[in-house]
Formats: C-alpha cells, sequence, structure tokens
C-alpha cells in the first residue's frame, strides 16, 4: 500500500523548510508526486473533511523514499491518530526551536505575507504551538514513542550534515555530502513585528515548564533557548 517513507510534522518555524531542502539532496529522498513540501493533508484525512486515497496516492511504491512535512500536524489534535492508521511505519521526524523565538518568527512570517487572522487567532495559536511537550506526548501516545524522532534546530544548525545523515539511516539509504547548506529558504521571515508589553514574558512562564518536561521526559538540550531566560 502507498504510504509516506518519512513524516514530518512540525514546528512551524523552526527551519523544517531548510531541513526539508537538506533531506531531499539525496537522491533516493523525495516529496509526493506533487513535489509539495507540505501536503496538509493528513489532518484534513483525520477529520474527515478528504478520503484517505487524497494522501496516500501522493506517496507510490516507486524506489523513492517520498516523505511530507507539514508542521500543523504537530499541533493538530486529529492528527496522530490519523498517521497512526495510515503511516504505519515511517519514522516522525520533529525539528523544534526556542519556542519564544518560534512565536515571533510566527508573526513575523504574518507580516511579510500581509496575513490577517481575525482576532485572536493568531496569538491563541501561536501560543499553542510552542506547548511542543503536550504535543509529543499526543504523538507519541498514538504512535509510539520509538518511531518519533525529536531534533533541536539550535543543535542541528552546528552541525547539519550529521542531523541530515541521521534521518536518511532513518529511512534506509546511505548518507551523501550536503550542498549549499547554508542557503537561505524561501519561507525566511523579511517584516518586522515587536512584543506588545507583557506577552513575551507571558510565554517564557508557560513555556519554561515545557522545556523542563522536553529534557527530563525527551532527553533533549534545550540549553540554547535563550529566550526562555528572564530580563
Amino acid at each position: 500500500m502507498a504510504s509516506p517513507a518519512w513524516l514530518g510534522i512540525g514546528a512551524q518555524r523552526s527551519g523544517t523548510t531548510w531541513f526539508t531542502d537538506l533531506l531531499t539532496q539525496h537522491p533516493s529522498v523525495g516529496l509526493g508526486t506533487n513535489g509539495k513540501k507540505e501536503q496538509q493533508l493528513l489532518h484534513k484525512v483525520a477529520d474527515g473533511r478528504v478520503p484517505d486515497a487524497d494522501y496516500l496516492d501522493l506517496f507510490p511504491a516507486d524506489g523513492v523514499r517520498r516523505g511530507d512535512w507539514t508542521p500543523q500536524y504537530l499541533r493538530h489534535a486529529s492528527a496522530p491518530a490519523a498517521a497512526a492508521r495510515l503511516v504505519p511505519d515511517a519514522p516522525i521526524l520533529v525539528l523544534l526551536r526556542d519556542p519564544v523565538e518560534r512565536f515571533r518568527s510566527a508573526m513575523r512570517l504574518a507580516a511579510t505575507r500581509g496575513k490577517s487572522w481575525p482576532y485572536p487567532v493568531p496569538i491563541t495559536v501561536q501560543t499553542w504551538s510552542g506547548f511542543y511537550a503536550d504535543q509529543l506526548d499526543a504523538w507519541a501516545a498514538a504512535v509510539g514513542r520509538e518511531r518519533m524522532h525529536v531534533m533541536v534546530y539550535e543543535e542541528i544548525r552546528n552541525d547539519p550534515q550529521a542531523a541530515v545523515a541521521e534521518v536518511w539511516r532513518l529511512v534506509g539509504v546511505d548518507p551523501v555530502p550536503l550542498e549549499q547548506v547554508a542557503r537561505e529558504s524561501a519561507s525566511s521571515s523579511k517584516a518586522d513585528w515587536d512584543w506588545t508589553p507583557g506577552l513575551k514574558e507571558s510565554l517564557q512562564v508557560m513555556y519554561r515548564l515545557q522545556a523542563e518536561r522536553l529534557e527530563k521526559d525527551w532527553g533533549l538540550d534545550v540549553s540554547g533557548w535563550t529566550g526562555l531566560a528572564a530580563g
């Protein structure tokens, strides 16, 4: 049966476009047959809005390890159960960034694109997007913790070759040398955006507990998340 060979689920504004560009440099690793990095479909299948085949047919058994990296999946409550059913064996890839910096990057991207949400959707959705520990727990409960490959963006920037090589091994291909590692992704934020009074401090309070759980439960090194520091 057709199915993704790897599934990237998040997090938004955590370098997922950059990392996917590196991952698909391998001649045997690719995206769905429509060439999209983000299919934005698995959660729609989960919610009964589109049929299974609309998603699965994008990943034929043609010798290419095809995958999908849609950050929406990590924070969507219905997606883990759909992944357990439709993507039963593939590694689940997660890339996490300092949640305070991730929030600001998301707001900058919205400003860059001139996107307008009805108030208070952006603050509510982007706040929830940084609750990584809760989201990972939901995914692990559905697909199994052993399938989760969780990476910290600030760490892999120091050695992207090693990080990508590990994912290639997970999908069953031998590593190759990367090219143009520092190339800026097409989703980079250009516009500026500034904090409203008290918002950053509120996020720090909420996210510090999440970061502690990531260290304790997932063994992640989040010492580079300077956005969580007071002051």
